[in-house]
């Protein structure tokens, strides 16, 4: 049997096979290491949000604590600053998010003028 003798079946699936490694090997447009970037990104801010939780409360422990001692009014103020502290936590939070929203945006709009801008230049060669 020779080589151009092969099935279809096997055929078909050599040409796909070489489609798909033509496909892979083809460089892509976003910079070295931009996927694994992406999901470290995304672990790395679930941390910065996790600290700061933690340190807004435990701040806000501590505050309270050393106040109820001073002042002898335990645990009244302990309770209150931990309250306060889990309110300091949620507005970092939601900065943090409104940041990151923010710069994701600019992402964006920077990827469409640059798209744009590519088409204005096929366009017009």
């Amino acid at each position: 049997m020779k080589g151009s003798d092969s099935p279809p079946s096997l055929t078909d699936l050599d040409r796909r096979l070489k489609e798909a490694q033509a496909r892979q090997d083809k460089p892509s447009k976003a910079p070295p290491g931009a996927r694994l970037a992406g999901s470290s990104q995304g672990m790395g801010v679930g941390m910065r949000i996790t600290v700061e939780i933690v340190a807004a409360l435990g701040v806000g422990f501590a505050l309270g604590w050393a106040l109820d001692s001073w002042l002898g009014t335990k645990p009244w103020l302990m309770i209150l600053f931990i309250f306060l502290g889990f309110g300091a936590a949620i507005v970092n939070v939601v900065r943090t998010a409104r940041e990151l929203e923010r710069k994701a945006a600019e992402e964006r709009e920077a990827a469409r003028t640059a798209a744009s801008q590519g088409k204005e230049q096929d366009g017009g060669a």
